[in-house]
């Protein structure tokens, strides 16, 4: 019945909204155009659809909008606890009216905030006037700071400037004076439970925290607890605490805000940074109270839905839909909060070895069990979908490696390298496609290397072919993913972990091993920079086809001419949905592609530029081809115009010399050609839109296109024509192209080296046209018009051009 299930083939547009602290710490929100399309493709009206790695806001939020139901699973009890947290949250007035009552909370005499304000006070350097510290910096083992960070009332900018300032005596002192394991370290440790293993944790944990810092957060934590009482007020105001938690730590470098925990053998590990940043426990709490809560009551309308603690029974799941954990920004942080607020119950096993993982296995193996678990509950027929933001080459195999060894069968991986635009850290993102498979067994049969690798290659080399340009490592590596699905390969590699081989690493290593050996079957490598891993793979004496990037600008102009207005996404989406699968287009180029064709009205849709539709764009070529061929005429040559412009009809200003651009040249001149002034040319001379010869011997090659699409002229035209020193090629396009012209030579190293090596001259229209019109003009006056960037748009200068 899968096989019947109309498959997604075309990328979806990304777009996500930024979670707030401390809810990003859990991972980023799912795209809902994503959610909303596979949702509506996979699952029937109000069917189930899991998410077995949930947190807020989710892929079981997500698919709410597109009305199934979002069933949210989590294997971190701090996940499933911080869903639930949110959707119980009250008002925004009762949270706040419930962080007052913590702030104003008496434990020992002094209220929480003033207490807090005294253990982080200190003066400023310059008037002495009293300042609380927002953070205090500290060098690697030393054992009192070095400088403090704060805003003056009286000297910054009315407290506005954050001033940094080296500690002076008072600042040692007030830290000497707190005791490293005083109550509130063993308050700490407490939480941890009675457990030996929990406990040796918890003291290890303990340690990267500064005496102030501990103690602050402890006691933060116990207003909280005897001062809400509130249930849901007082869950809100705890999760908030997870900031604190994290960033409060030693782990939190200057230049960062809170690294991963990571755990091995049972004790949490030091960070390995010089300088670390103790921050204000309160004042990051306080912040991250407000922000929350501001932030939920503006997006109250997606507020996750209360079915995360429902039950599922086998074959209950329509469809199973994640985003892959690759950014794991609490590692065992999670562990940690999980005692601090939930309590020790929920703690996992200690003993796991994820810390000594890199972050690709811990991945794997993550997802592998989610997947697992996930296949339990679902439908035969259900689908599994996983969601890769940050994608690059081992994350794409980890997780397809973790389906292969959750039980399912992959269909279809959709990998686009920018696909979040203006995001911070890697753009790209993917999305594997999986059929529900029986479960793997250890006695399958295992793949020979050989056979593996010839499937990688044969992967690579059919993505070459189909979008006709050398393709990066991560799209190589989807092809040769999916080139192994199709020959059931993947399975004998997700099986070798039975025998104590990394499943992953055993595919990096035949992937390299199949591409360093990829000339018996005619890949090579392309160097794309200086930067040696900055490669791409193409094919020699692969057959002529017009390139990607190409037809992307074609497809857009096409989408633009046929389109009054169209918004951005309805746009994306049209074209993705021309370029399918292994032949997505890169965000960028699209969107290079929609500026230089289209302009946005106010109201941010886009329409097709004048100037560029299709009999105005077909009358500014023939305008400047008759240029040519007057211009051609005045300085002695013979003219040629080729067979694709031959029937172009002439512009207004030529009517009175003929119908067509063929009547303005004689009759001698067509009926000789200019085959005999090139050697073994004279096909493809047909086809070159103007060529001036018999003057010299000199022999000029005129190509005159209106878009960016310069392969046709380049390639598949200049190729068939021999070099010679005679011969001078050059390749006129509309000035509105320029930028896109750039593009596609900085996108296609090789393109850029044909047109060195044939010696193409590129030409803005409107400068060759001043210079075509200037009847006093010759030869040496053609120099200053050449190039993208012409010197007489430069300067005055003329330049002298020997022929």
């Amino acid at each position: 019945m899968s096989n019947q299930r109309e498959r997604i083939l075309s990328f979806v547009p990304i777009e996500t909204i930024p979670l707030p602290r401390p809810l990003n710490r859990f991972g980023t929100a799912f795209p809902t155009a994503l959610a909303e399309i596979y949702a509506t493709a996979y699952a029937p009206r109000r069917g189930v659809v899991l998410d077995p790695l949930a947190h807020p806001w989710s892929a079981a939020d997500a698919v709410e909008s597109a009305d199934r139901r979002g069933i949210a699973k989590s294997r971190e009890p701090l996940g499933e606890w911080a869903r639930a947290v949110v959707v119980l949250a009250p008002s925004l007035d009762e949270v706040l009216a419930g962080f007052e009552r913590v702030a104003d909370s008496v434990l020992v005499g002094t209220p929480h905030r003033v207490a807090m304000r005294e253990l982080y006070a200190s003066h400023c350097a310059t008037c002495h006037g009293p300042v609380v510290v927002e953070a205090f910096l500290w060098e690697r083992d030393a054992p009192v700071p070095t400088k403090k960070a704060f805003r003056c009332g009286v000297c910054a900018r009315e407290g506005r400037a954050l001033l940094i300032e080296p500690v002076d005596n008072e600042d040692e002192e007030r830290t000497r004076r707190l005791e490293p394991r005083g109550m509130a370290y063993w308050q700490f440790v407490e939480r941890f439970g009675a457990d030996p293993a929990a406990q040796a944790l918890a003291e290890t944990v303990a340690a990267l925290y500064t005496p102030r810092n501990i103690t602050a957060l402890m006691a933060t934590l116990r207003a909280i607890e005897t001062s809400v009482g509130d249930a849901g007020a007082q869950g809100l105001l705890k999760l908030c605490l997870l900031e604190s938690i994290v960033a409060g730590s030693r782990l939190n470098a200057v230049a960062g805000h809170g690294t991963p925990l990571r755990i091995d053998k049972g004790r949490a590990r030091r960070g390995h940074a010089s300088q670390t940043r103790e921050v204000n426990i309160w004042l990051e709490y306080e912040r991250t109270v407000r922000e929350l809560v501001t932030w939920l009551a503006q997006h109250e309308h997606r507020t996750p839905a209360v079915r995360g603690g429902l039950l599922l029974d086998p074959g209950d799941a329509d469809l199973v839909l994640c985003q892959a954990p690759v950014e794991d920004a609490l590692g065992g942080w999670s562990t940690v909060a999980s005692a601090l607020l939930l309590g020790a119950k929920t703690l996992r096993p200690m003993d796991t070895g994820e810390g000594r993982l890199a972050s690709r296995e811990r991945l794997l193996r993550t997802l592998r069990a989610a997947l697992i678990e996930a296949h339990r509950v679902s439908r035969p027929e259900a689908a599994a979908v996983v969601f890769v933001p940050q994608a690059d080459t081992a994350t794409i195999a980890a997780c397809v490696l973790a389906g292969a060894g959750g039980g399912y069968r992959l269909r279809t991986i959709l990998y686009q390298r920018d696909a979040h635009a203006g995001a911070y850290g890697a753009p790209a993102a993917a999305v594997c496609d999986f059929d529900r498979d029986v479960p793997l067994l250890r006695d399958q049969s295992a793949a020979d290397a050989g056979l593996i690798e010839d499937a990688i290659r044969a992967g690579v080399r059919d993505a070459v072919l189909a979008r006709g340009e050398p393709v990066r490592e991560e799209v190589a590596a989807v092809a040769a993913l999916q080139s192994l699905a199709a020959k059931g390969l993947l399975v004998p590699i997700a099986l070798a972990r039975a025998g104590g081989v990394s499943e992953l690493e055993l595919f990096l290593d035949h992937f390299k091993s199949a591409l360093a050996d990829g000339r018996r079957t005619g890949i090579t490598r392309v160097p794309l920079s200086d930067d040696a891993d900055d490669v791409a793979y193409a094919i020699t004496e692969a057959p002529d086809a017009t390139p990607l990037g190409d037809r992307v600008e074609w497809a857009v102009w096409g989408l633009l001419s046929s389109a009054r207005e169209v918004d951005t996404r309805s746009l994306l989406r049209r074209v993705y949905g021309l370029f399918r699968g292994i032949e997505t287009p890169d965000r960028e180029l699209v969107e290079r592609c929609v500026a230089a064709y289209a302009t946005q009205t106010d109201d941010g849709r886009w329409r097709l530029l004048d100037q560029d539709a299709l009999v105005a764009r077909q009358a500014s070529q023939a305008q400047v081809l008759a240029e040519l061929i007057d211009a051609g005429h005045r300085l002695g040559f013979k003219v040629h115009v080729g067979r694709d412009v031959e029937r172009r009809a002439v512009p207004q200003s030529h009517q009175e010399r003929g119908r067509a651009l063929a009547d303005l040249v004689g009759e001698a001149e067509r009926s000789s050609g200019a085959s005999r002034f090139v050697r073994g040319a004279s096909d493809a001379l047909d086809f070159v839109d103007c060529v001036w010869y018999d003057k010299g011997r000199m022999v000029f090659l005129w190509q005159v296109d209106w878009t960016a699409r310069i392969h046709r002229s380049v390639v598949a035209l200049g190729e068939a024509i021999p070099d010679d020193d005679r011969v001078f090629r050059f390749l006129a396009v509309a000035d509105e192209r320029t930028g896109l012209v750039h593009e596609k030579l900085r996108r296609s190293p090789a393109l850029a080296e044909v047109v060195r090596r044939r010696g193409w001259r590129f030409v803005k229209w409107d400068p060759l046209r001043r210079w075509l019109r200037d009847a006093q003009a010759g030869l040496d006056g053609l120099e200053p018009v050449l190039g993208l960037e012409p010197a007489v748009e430069q300067s005055g200068q003329q330049l002298a051009f020997r022929w």
